[in-house]
């Protein structure tokens, strides 16, 4: 009885390690059958799977996918990229493109330094480049005015002036103005020299060439009437220098201008007799 119970026993111990076994046998043949090699998948499958973002040496800026565009382009400012922008920069592609990085920290550094410029700019640190004026040294009066021309032409007709006439009178007022000078000051020489050059006077075509008698005299002198307006204008100006503010200028220009103390008397008066008869333009 006894060895029948082991001979049971035995049986029974060897089902069991035969069952284990097949088993064990059939899980490693499940777990080979399902597994595929990466190398197979590649073999069987036509579509190769990609990072959907690469690194290339394109154009388009860090953060821009290389999928293919679908709908409107919509170009951005700068350098004109087109394409759709990745959100999501959790995904960072690698830039190798050296010139975008280059012009990436230019660009930038060009931005930076025009919001400082802007910030620095303020509207009472602008200044208006005032131009130095001319002959300063001149009393209000002698400094250039622009006259009523019409006006001035009127009243050298009424003395029968030739100055009324071209080229005399605009070149006048036109030597006056370069220097600075009231023209109704410089004819008013003309008239104290020359009575403002009469038509009837048999020479006043030689007389107009010179009617402020530089160099003495136009018989000594006789040029054309923008040289010698020019030796006068100048004449005027440098003799006003370093005038005492007790003197009057037309006084202070006869010491030297004219031998006539009377002079600056004279052509005072006629400058006034001009300024009541023409008129200033603002």
């Amino acid at each position: 009885m006894k060895m029948k119970n082991n001979l049971i026993n035995f049986k029974f111990l060897l089902l069991i390690v035969t069952y284990s076994v097949l088993f064990i046998i059939l899980i490693i043949n499940s777990i080979t059958f399902n597994t595929i090699d990466y190398s197979d998948f590649k073999k069987t499958n036509s579509e190769i799977v990609t990072s959907p973002y690469t690194s290339s040496n394109s154009n388009k800026p860090p953060y821009s996918t290389n999928l293919s565009l679908s709908g409107r382009q919509t170009p951005t400012l700068s350098r004109g990229y087109t394409g759709e922008f990745n959100k999501d920069f959790s995904q960072k592609t690698e830039f190798n493109n050296y010139e975008d990085d280059i012009y990436t920290l230019n660009e930038s550094a060009l931005i930076d330094s025009y919001h400082k410029r802007k910030a620095n700019i303020s509207i009472n640190s602008i200044t208006v480049n005032k131009k130095e004026v001319l002959n300063a040294h001149l009393p209000d009066y002698l400094m250039y005015k622009n006259v009523n021309v019409t006006n001035l032409r009127e009243f050298l007709k009424s003395k029968n002036s030739l100055l009324a006439e071209e080229p005399y009178l605009s070149t006048i007022i036109s030597v006056s103005e370069d220097f600075n000078l009231n023209p109704l000051v410089m004819f008013a020489i003309t008239g104290q020299e020359q009575s403002f050059v009469p038509r009837s006077h048999k020479n006043a075509n030689k007389i107009a060439n010179n009617p402020f008698n530089v160099f003495s005299s136009w018989k000594k002198y006789n040029t054309n009437i923008e040289d010698a307006t020019t030796i006068a204008a100048r004449t005027v100006v440098n003799l006003c220098k370093n005038r005492p503010d007790d003197i009057d200028a037309l006084t202070w220009v006869n010491r030297k201008y004219c031998e006539d103390e009377n002079w600056s008397k004279a052509v005072r008066s006629i400058f006034k007799q001009l300024e009541n008869n023409v008129s200033y333009w603002k």
